[in-house]
């Protein structure tokens, strides 16, 4: 179950199609696209449930809030039939919301197993989405709630390594999580052996995902507009939706960059993502650095470096605890000016993008599906097998290829701070 469009969603689609792959019989409730047709369809051994409502995306809370509840009901409805018919071994459901666990709640009392695949930190999120404090009497209501949503499921998955020692800075169980990498599907992302720079003579920077203020476009925006002259052949492809697009469409062409930037037709499934990636000479990851971006580990990160694209990113703590800076160039978050100078410095230098991206091929040996999908299943064979302790190939694996990464610091008013080791 998941409040998403399937087809664009990267981590739902690889988890549910890693276990149809493997002969597990699956069925998945989300978001029906505008141009789909019928409500029920497979999709790559995947049977999909699309419930008829809108997502979502603008400044409101309470249209948030009821935009949710009324896919929460008719989840609730439809799987509780479902499970009726077919009687689910395992039901994940992912966030956002956290309550959306609860759909669940008829197949766990007749004995299903719950699984919780956390995403995000809601918390952190609406503190920054809405300008609200930590003490915030809706900040600590969604605390609560996300608190016994994860003690209502028999397992959950975070992220990664900063991710998971948050939601335990919230008051959740610690041993209550596996850790499940953002990692890309080799199935979609592939590394083809790309020379870089590009044959042709054009700079090709892009980026691609949600399109809101924490991202970070703005400040490349006003970058780009410091370094344009310097570099003629740069173009800036920005791929993606999201609440914040008309602002950054109108700053555009307030800075005069209507030949450098351009914009995609709204979302891109994922299975076509790669092709226009491919003819990137530069990944961009721009992002704040906010009470919820500090703990995010971008998939589009970690799909550029699939890819073997060179990297520019904002430095975080989380990013910096899997990546230095042999992998990926970082600059300054929120800083245009930093991002000016890595931007040009990179554009003047292919030697070094070549080297980025040689390095990033030896990232994505190391951290790759194989390995998490050896995880994910294991997690979901201990709980098809009854056992709500973490499976023991899933915690030796996990062990391995956190190993050298530092812990969290906990403090006494949230959730902690990262320090790299790195």
């Amino acid at each position: 179950v998941a409040y998403t469009h399937y087809e664009t969603d990267a981590r739902v689609r690889r988890e549910a199609e890693s276990l149809a792959a493997r002969g597990d019989e699956v069925d998945f409730i989300c978001l029906k696209e505008r141009r789909a047709g019928a409500s029920e369809r497979q999709c790559n051994g995947v049977r999909l449930y699309q419930i008829p409502v809108v997502r979502y995306r603008g400044q409101s809370s309470l249209r948030y809030i009821l935009n949710y509840l009324v896919f929460f009901l008719q989840t609730s409805v439809l799987l509780s039939w479902l499970y009726l018919k077919r009687h689910y071994d395992v039901v994940q459901v992912h966030t956002m919301p956290d309550f959306m666990v609860f759909a669940a709640a008829i197949p766990r009392l007749c004995g299903a197993r719950i699984v919780l695949d956390v995403h995000d930190l809601m918390p952190e999120l609406y503190m920054c989405k809405f300008g609200l404090p930590a003490d915030h009497a809706a900040i600590r209501c969604i605390r609560w709630v996300e608190r016994q949503s994860i003690r209502f499921c028999h397992r959950a998955l975070a992220v990664n390594l900063p991710h998971r020692d948050a939601l335990v800075g919230h008051g959740n169980p610690r041993d209550k999580f596996e850790i499940l990498l953002n990692v890309p599907d080799p199935r979609v992302f592939r590394n083809n052996g790309r020379a870089y720079p590009a044959s042709d003579d054009r700079f090709r920077i892009v980026y691609h995902g949600t399109l809101s203020i924490r991202h970070g476009l703005a400040v490349a925006f006003h970058a780009l507009a410091d370094v344009r002259e310097a570099m003629p052949r740069a173009q800036l492809l920005v791929i993606g939706e999201g609440d914040y697009r008309p602002q950054l469409v109108q700053l555009r062409d307030e800075l005069g960059l209507g030949n450098l930037v351009r914009f995609s037709r709204g979302r891109i499934p994922l299975n076509k993502l790669p092709q226009l990636l491919a003819g990137a000479d530069l990944g961009l990851v721009p992002m704040l650095n906010d009470a919820f971006t500090r703990y995010a580990l971008p998939v589009k990160l970690l799909e550029y470096v699939e890819l073997g694209l060179p990297v520019l990113v904002a430095r975080t703590d989380t990013v910096t605890a899997y990546f230095d800076e042999s992998v990926v160039r970082f600059f300054e978050p929120g800083s245009p000016e930093a991002l000016a100078r890595e931007l040009l410095f990179l554009y003047e230098n292919p030697r070094v993008r070549r080297a980025l991206s040689q390095k990033a091929r030896d990232f994505a040996r190391r951290y790759n599906w194989a390995q998490q999908q050896k995880i994910y299943h294991a997690v979901m064979d201990a709980l098809i097998a009854g056992s709500d302790l973490p499976a023991t190939e899933s915690s030796r694996l996990q062990t391995e290829l956190v190993s050298g990464m530092s812990d969290a610091l906990i403090d006494d008013t949230g959730p902690e701070v990262l320090r790299s080791g790195r």
